[in-house]
């Protein structure tokens, strides 16, 4: 499991400065034997938005197409994170991938519905649900 917290993963994290937004989003990538799970929490923006853009395109570029991207713990999403998301659901596609989104009843989902991006991504309540979308069976590691 790699954990990134305003900067990159790998070799090039130590040769990046720190944005004045670190420490405002944690995004954690956990690649499972049948996709990637990344787990989002804080705030998504204009600000932060490299740091959830970043690893989407590195799970591409190592031919992962298959993401779960459970956002319970974010706080916070404009049209910024909307657009990652999107732009990552649209790469998988092109790919014979896809894109599940975990998110609560809140003012997140809600960004989700008002924009009709929900009618595009397809969002989930648990982790499970996303598993079973993704045709694994609920017993499966």
């Amino acid at each position: 499991m790699r954990e990134r917290q305003g900067r990159a993963v790998g070799a090039r994290s130590a040769t990046r400065s720190k944005p004045e937004s670190f420490g405002r989003l944690r995004v954690t990538v956990d690649d499972r034997e049948h996709y990637a799970l990344v787990t989002v929490a804080g705030e998504v923006d204009v600000t932060t938005g490299s740091q959830l853009r970043e690893p989407l395109h590195e799970l591409v570029e190592q031919r992962k197409h298959r993401h779960v991207v459970d956002l319970r713990e974010v706080t916070f999403l404009d049209s910024t994170g909307l657009g990652i998301l999107v732009s990552d659901h649209k790469r998988l596609r092109d790919r014979d991938g896809s894109l599940h989104v975990v998110t609560v009843p809140g003012i997140v989902s809600r960004v989700f519905r008002l924009t009709g991006v929900d009618r595009v991504v397809p969002l989930v309540d648990t982790i499970e649900q996303a598993e079973e979308a993704l045709g694994l069976s609920p017993n499966r590691p």
